[in-house]
C-alpha cells in the first residue's frame, strides 16, 4: 500500500541653470576657444530585483523566549533577552552577513535553520498561518531587503525576501523499514530499498520512461501522476531532494539522493 509523501507543501529614479555670465565673442583674430569634452554620463543604478506583489520567499531568523510556542526547554532566555538577541542578530546581517549562515548557526526554529532559515515559497492568499506575523512586512521590502524584526508566538523574528525560483520534478521514491511515513508493509531493509534505487536510476538512463518507473515503482501519493510534484519553489522540499533537484539541467536524472522519507531518483522536468 502506498503512503502520501510529505515532501511538498508542508511550503519578491534637472537640469541645473547656468548662471555663468556669457563670453564675450572673438575678434577674428583670436584663436577659438577648445570646446570641453562633455562629462561622461553617469553610471546607471543599478535595478532592484523585481518583487512579485502576489507571491515571496523568505528566510528567517528566530530568537525564541522561554514558554514561546515551539521552544524547546534549552531556551531559558527571558522575551526581553530574545529581543534583544533578535536585534543583535538582524545588526549582523545588515553589517554584511549572510541571513543563511547566521540562521544556519542562531536561529531558534529547527526546522527552517536545517534550511539556512527557508521557510519556503508562498502566494500571498496561501501564506501560511504560523508566519503570519511576517505576511505584511515581508511584502513591503524589495527582494534582498530584510523586514524589522517582529513578534511571533514562535519568537522574536526577522526576515529576509529572497527571490522567487521554483523546479518543477518528477521523482521515484522508494522507502524502507523505519523510514519516516513508511507503512507496516514496507519491510525492505536500507541497503535494499537503496540498492532498488539504483537500479531504477539506470533503467531512466537507459531509456525508460520516468513517469511509467515512477507509476510502477513509486511508493508515495505522486505515483499516480508519474512521480510529478508540479512546480516548488525553495524551502519546500527536504534539503537534499532540493539541492539535488535545482542542480539538475531539463530531463535530467539524479544520483540516488536520501532524505528521512527514504531513497529518491530525480528527474527535472524544467
Amino acid at each position: 500500500m502506498k503512503t502520501r509523501s510529505l515532501l511538498a507543501l508542508l511550503l519578491l529614479l534637472g537640469a541645473a541653470c547656468d548662471d555663468t555670465p556669457a563670453a564675450p565673442e572673438p575678434t577674428p583674430t583670436a584663436e577659438p576657444a577648445p570646446t570641453a569634452e562633455p562629462a561622461p554620463a553617469p553610471a546607471p543604478t543599478p535595478a532592484e530585483p523585481p518583487a512579485d506583489a502576489n507571491e515571496a520567499c523568505a528566510r528567517v531568523v528566530v530568537s525564541a523566549w522561554s514558554g514561546a510556542a515551539h521552544a524547546g526547554p534549552e531556551i531559558t532566555r527571558s522575551r526581553e533577552e530574545a529581543r534583544a538577541r533578535a536585534e543583535a542578530l538582524r545588526a549582523r546581517v545588515e553589517a554584511g552577513e549572510s541571513l543563511a549562515a547566521v540562521a544556519s548557526a542562531e536561529s531558534d526554529a529547527p526546522s527552517s535553520r536545517a534550511r539556512g532559515g527557508a521557510i519556503g515559497t508562498f502566494l500571498r492568499a496561501e501564506w501560511p498561518e504560523m508566519h503570519g506575523a511576517l505576511a505584511g512586512p515581508i511584502f513591503s521590502v524589495t527582494v534582498g531587503a530584510r523586514t524589522e524584526v517582529v513578534e511571533a508566538p514562535y519568537g522574536y523574528v526577522f526576515a529576509e525576501r529572497c527571490p522567487v525560483e521554483k523546479v518543477h520534478t518528477r521523482h521515484v521514491l522508494i522507502r524502507y523499514a523505519g523510514a519516516r511515513n513508511a507503512g507496516e508493509d514496507i519491510t525492505r531493509s536500507q541497503q535494499a530499498a537503496r540498492q532498488l534505487a539504483a537500479e531504477l536510476r539506470e533503467a531512466a538512463l537507459g531509456g525508460r520512461d520516468f513517469a511509467e518507473l515512477a507509476r510502477e515503482h513509486s511508493e508515495d501519493g505522486s505515483a499516480e501522476r508519474g512521480g510529478d510534484l508540479g512546480p516548488v519553489g525553495r524551502g519546500l522540499l527536504q534539503p537534499p531532494f532540493e539541492e539535488a533537484a535545482f542542480a539538475l539541467a531539463p530531463r535530467g536524472v539524479s544520483d540516488v539522493v536520501e532524505t528521512v522519507y527514504g531513497y529518491h531518483v530525480i528527474q527535472r522536468v524544467e
